[in-house]
């Protein structure tokens, strides 16, 4: 009887809940890593989901640090209850140092955590790929995150033709971890049928291959929930010479791009709306000599993400800075859309050209002080580093490169409104050090071999 009564309750409850409305959108992740001013005064561990050493491919993991460091390398076995690949160096302050992952380990996906006994510093990973021609490369990368938080926001995922996203679900921590993957497209909610209640067996990772589960669609907004554990997200986007990849971010209203576009490849701005109303945002174009405020204003539908282009706002390289209404989530990809047909007759180096995408996270607050790590990890690659003043004054910029050469630092004025390009060809260094005097973002981006890659730079200061 007793057992009867409470199977009545539960089944009322059940039909209650389903009846209930839908609970409101999230705001956007709480994150549990060190604060922005936090990373000078305490130990920090980075994980960096998409990198890979095999035989076409390997990657250069590079750290950069204002003080004297103890660095941790773990890249865990895709094979259970095997020991964890890694090492461990010690490295001078200021200084910085890149290792190539094929040095520890040779088995194509080799995701990893780095942990770090002091601060500020900062870690990134760039991956060159050898292409399907002869001679080319495919360059993909950008900052790895010391951040956890049980929610993340992927945009710029695309299944349209010639194009293929994969998503990498990595768990660092021994513990498994329970994960729902949602997405909506511009038709509205995705249906990405069977991510829910994923299973990611603790220091392993899941790939998803989108194409797999959704064909044709332009462009698709990714969200990754932990209901148990937590798990680090990646998201790729691939052609057939090269790739893009960026890791999974929180929401704000205002992002910034040092570098949306360079020269042959137009840039395009993804945002996403995970609320319940639409919003609009306002697109500020910084080129190397102003400021277009307000160059370009848009609505974003709730619940859908929205691919703004950016090239017809402005001629050459350009930054942008994206201001929301309410909280959403952005990233830049820049990107070839040149497609040819059977009947076309193209030289190689064109094919190459039609292929080309880079893609990175935003910046959501300008800061005084930034680290680069991986500049130099490639010798000889063309590099540019990439300064941003949003602000309504001078900035003066020092720029410090860090690693075995000993090369003096520069200073440069910045003016208001602008972006500033650096451009590079390091030896002997792996990273630079960047200090202002008034708030800036900075990124930088490389390009070799027909492949191009853009990367964020990491804030460690106020």
């Amino acid at each position: 009887m007793r057992r009867a009564a409470l199977l009545a309750f539960a089944v009322l409850l059940g039909i209650v809940a389903f009846g209930l409305p839908r609970p409101p959108a999230p705001e956007g992740p709480t994150f549990t890593g060190s604060p922005l001013e936090g990373r000078a005064t305490r130990s920090s561990v980075w994980y960096c989901p998409m990198m890979s050493a095999g035989a076409i491919r390997d990657t250069w993991l590079s750290v950069a640090s204002v003080d004297g460091v103890e660095v941790q390398i773990s890249l865990p076995s895709p094979i259970p209850n095997e020991e964890v690949d890694g090492s461990q160096f010690a490295m001078p302050g200021p200084g910085a140092r890149s290792i190539e992952i094929a040095s520890i380990v040779r088995r194509g996906d080799a995701p990893g955590f780095i942990e770090l006994d002091n601060g500020p510093a900062a870690v990134a990973a760039v991956m060159a790929t050898e292409g399907i021609e002869e001679g080319t490369t495919a360059l993909t990368g950008d900052r790895c995150t010391d951040s956890v938080p049980k929610l993340w926001h992927l945009p710029g995922a695309t299944t349209r033709t010639q194009r293929t996203s994969n998503l990498r679900l990595f768990n660092p921590f021994p513990e498994p971890a329970k994960v729902t993957v949602g997405g909506t497209s511009e038709f509205g909610d995705v249906g990405l049928l069977g991510l829910s209640a994923i299973d990611v067996p603790g220091r392993s990772w899941t790939d998803i291959n989108l194409n797999q589960l959704v064909s044709l669609l332009d462009d698709i907004a990714l969200t990754v929930s932990s209901d148990e554990g937590l798990v680090i997200p990646s998201l790729t986007v691939s052609t057939d010479v090269d790739e893009a990849s960026w890791p999974g971010t929180g929401l704000a209203t205002s992002w910034s791009f040092p570098v949306a576009t360079i020269e042959d490849l137009p840039g395009f701005v993804v945002i996403s709306n995970p609320g319940d109303a639409p919003l609009s945002v306002d697109i500020d174009v910084h080129t190397f000599d102003s400021a277009l405020v307000a160059a370009r204003t848009e609505s974003v539908p709730a619940g859908q993400p929205v691919r703004i282009p950016l090239s017809d706002l402005a001629d050459g390289p350009f930054g942008i800075v994206v201001r929301a209404t309410a909280p959403v989530a952005a990233v830049v990809v820049a990107e070839d859309v040149a497609t040819t047909t059977a009947e076309e007759d193209t030289s190689d180096v064109e094919q190459i050209d039609a292929g080309r995408i880079a893609g990175t996270v935003g910046i959501t607050e300008p800061v005084r002080r930034w680290l680069l790590p991986g500049i130099g990890g490639i010798d000889e690659a063309p590099t540019t580093i990439w300064l941003l003043n949003s602000g309504t004054e001078v900035a003066s910029v020092t720029v410090q490169p860090l690693g075995g050469a000993a090369i003096d630092a520069e200073t440069f004025e910045v003016a208001p409104g602008t972006v500033h390009p650096i451009e590079l060809r390091s030896i002997g260094v792996a990273g630079y050090l960047v200090d202002a005097d008034s708030p800036i973002a900075a990124g930088w981006s490389i390009e070799f071999g027909g492949g191009v890659a853009f990367v964020a730079g990491s804030p460690v200061g106020g």
